[in-house]
C-alpha cells in the first residue's frame, strides 16, 4: 500500500504519441464545433481567407476581418449531441445495490464520485457530452494522503477519509499509450493540467502533473519551471488490480491496426462538413452584401448627393436624376445556398435527424420541419444506454477493487444499473395524427390490434409528461385500462 516517494528524473512526461500529433486537429475541430464560443468563431480560426500568394492576390484584411465578425456557425453540432443526452438522461437512471456487500461504500461512493462533492448522475451526464464529442477515458483513481502521511494499511486509508474516485479524460488530454493484443490498455499517461493555485493572489502554481497508470502501478509526474531550470519529479505506488484502471467510453473505435485506440464520434464526419460549411456562408453572406448594398445617382453633381443613407430616409435631388440599384446575377448565390441546404441535410442525416436520403418534408403550417427516422436513432440511444450501464457496471467494479485494494470477483459487488430507454423523438401532434390513422383504420377495435393504439398513446404521454409529473401515473393506467371497442 505504500508510494515511493518523489525523486527527480530525466523522463519527459510531455512527449506524445505520433496518433495524438496526428489526430489532434480532429480532435480540436470536433471540441470548438460542438461548443462554439464567439471568440472561436470571431477569430477565424477556422475561417479560411481568399486567395493565396501574399498581399496583392490574397483577400484584403478589411474584408476579411468583416468576415469573421459576420461569422456564423449553423451546423447544429450541438444539438445532435443534446438531444441524445436530454433525452438518454429525460429520467434517471435506476441503481440496485441494497444487497450488495459494499453497499454503505456505494452509497457513499455514488453521492461524490470525483472527490469534489459531484453525484453520479451529473457526473456521467457530463461525460456522455464527452462521449459525443470526442470519447472519454474513465479512470479510477484514488485520494492522496496529506502530506506528511504514509498509510501502510487499508484501516490506516479509510481513517484519512482515502476513497476511491473518477476521472474523465478525452484524447486531447492522453498524451501517450500503448495497447495489447485485444485492444486493452497496457499502459496510458494523461495530462492533468496546470495544479490550481493555493491561493487567488497567486496566478499559478507554476506546476503542471502528469498521471501515467499500468496493470500494477501509478507514476505522477510533476513538472515546473522552463528551459535550463525545468525540473521533473516522479512518485509512485501500486495497483493491486492486474489491469489499467481505465475504463473507455467511445461512440465508436477504429478499426485500423495502425490506430491502436483511437475513437471514433458522433462529430468525425459531421465536424468537417460543419467547417465547410461555415466557409460556405460567409462566401454566401460577402455575394449578398456585394450584390444587394450599393446605390448609383445619375443627372446630379456627386457633392449634392447625401453622404448617410437612412431607412424613412427623404433625398431631394435635381429634376431628372434618377437612383438606381446596383445589382448582379444571382445565380451564384442561389448555387451556394443549395449547396449549403445539402450540407446541413447531409449533416442531419449522418445525425440519424433524417432518412438515408436527408429527406426534409415541407410543412404549410411549420415551415420545413425535420423528419425523424425515429427507428434509426432510437436504436443507437438504447444501444448507448445499454454501453453506459455496462461501463458504469465496470466502473463500479473497479472502485469497489480499489477500496478493498485487492481484486474482488464481479459477482460479488451485486451491483446493477439501468439507463432510459424511452424516448421523445416525435412531437405529440404528429403522434396524435398517427393514432386518428390508426383508429380510422379500425384498428383500435377487438378484432383489430387496439394494444397498438395503447402503444401509441404511450408515447403521447412520454411525449407530452415525464415519469416524475404527478398526473404521469393516473394517466398511464387509463390508457392500460381503456376499452376502444
Amino acid at each position: 500500500m505504500t508510494s515511493a516517494p518523489a525523486h527527480p528524473t530525466d523522463f519527459d512526461p510531455a512527449a506524445a504519441h505520433p496518433l495524438y500529433e496526428q489526430f489532434r486537429p480532429a480532435w480540436e475541430l470536433n471540441r470548438d464545433f460542438a461548443e462554439m464560443h464567439l471568440h472561436v468563431l470571431r477569430g477565424g480560426r477556422y475561417l479560411d481567407a481568399f486567395g493565396s500568394g501574399g498581399e496583392q492576390a490574397g483577400e484584403p484584411p478589411a474584408q476579411y476581418a468583416w468576415r469573421r465578425n459576420a461569422a456564423l456557425a449553423l451546423d447544429g453540432c450541438c444539438e445532435l449531441i443534446h438531444l441524445r443526452v436530454d433525452n438518454l438522461f429525460r429520467t434517471p437512471p435506476a441503481r440496485r445495490f441494497d444487497d450488495s456487500p459494499f453497499a454503505d461504500f456505494l452509497a457513499e461512493f455514488l453521492r461524490n464520485v470525483d472527490g469534489a462533492g459531484t453525484s453520479i448522475d451529473a457526473f456521467m451526464r457530463r461525460a456522455l457530452v464527452m462521449h459525443y464529442v470526442n470519447g472519454v477515458d474513465f479512470v479510477v483513481d484514488k485520494q492522496s494522503p496529506p502530506a506528511g502521511a504514509s498509510p501502510l494499511t487499508l484501516a490506516q486509508e479509510r481513517s484519512l477519509g482515502l476513497l476511491p474516485y473518477l476521472h474523465a479524460f478525452g484524447p486531447l488530454e492522453r498524451l501517450d499509450w500503448a495497447c495489447d493484443h485485444g485492444g486493452g490498455y497496457r499502459w496510458v499517461r494523461y495530462d492533468l493540467g496546470a495544479a490550481a493555485a493555493d491561493d487567488e493572489t497567486h496566478a499559478t502554481s507554476g506546476e503542471r502533473r502528469y498521471l501515467t497508470l499500468t496493470s500494477d502501478q501509478w507514476r505522477l509526474y510533476r513538472v515546473s519551471g522552463e528551459g535550463e531550470d525545468r525540473s521533473v519529479t516522479v512518485a509512485s505506488g501500486p495497483i493491486a488490480l492486474g489491469r489499467c484502471p481505465v475504463v473507455p467510453f467511445y461512440y465508436k473505435e477504429s478499426v485500423r491496426s495502425d490506430y491502436p485506440k483511437v475513437p471514433l464520434s458522433l462529430l468525425t464526419r459531421i465536424a468537417p462538413i460543419a467547417r465547410y460549411l461555415l466557409n460556405l456562408l460567409s462566401q454566401v453572406q460577402i455575394d449578398v452584401y456585394r450584390n444587394i448594398a450599393f446605390l448609383v445617382a445619375t443627372g446630379v453633381e456627386a457633392d449634392k448627393i447625401p453622404a448617410e443613407i437612412t431607412p424613412m430616409g427623404c433625398w431631394a435631388l435635381p429634376a431628372g436624376s434618377q437612383i438606381h440599384n446596383i445589382s448582379g446575377d444571382v445565380a451564384h448565390i442561389q448555387a451556394k445556398i443549395e449547396l449549403a441546404r445539402t450540407l446541413v441535410e447531409a449533416i442531419l442525416r449522418i445525425g440519424k435527424l433524417t432518412g438515408a436520403a436527408g429527406e426534409l418534408r415541407g410543412r404549410a403550417t411549420s415551415g420545413v420541419q425535420v423528419a425523424v427516422e425515429r427507428t434509426d436513432l432510437d436504436n443507437e440511444m438504447r444501444m448507448t444506454a445499454a454501453q453506459l450501464e455496462q461501463v458504469e457496471r465496470e466502473l463500479i467494479h473497479l472502485a469497489v477493487c480499489r477500496y478493498k485494494g485487492q481484486r474482488v470477483p464481479v459477482e460479488q459487488v451485486r451491483y446493477d444499473v439501468e439507463y432510459n430507454k424511452k424516448y421523445v423523438l416525435t412531437g405529440a401532434d404528429e403522434l396524435i395524427a398517427q393514432a386518428r390513422e390508426l383508429v380510422s383504420m379500425g384498428l383500435h377495435r377487438d378484432d383489430g390490434a387496439p394494444a397498438l393504439l395503447k402503444i401509441l398513446l404511450r408515447k403521447v404521454l412520454d411525449a407530452l409528461a415525464g415519469e416524475d409529473d404527478k398526473a404521469y401515473a393516473d394517466a398511464l393506467s387509463q390508457i392500460e385500462a381503456a376499452s376502444f371497442a
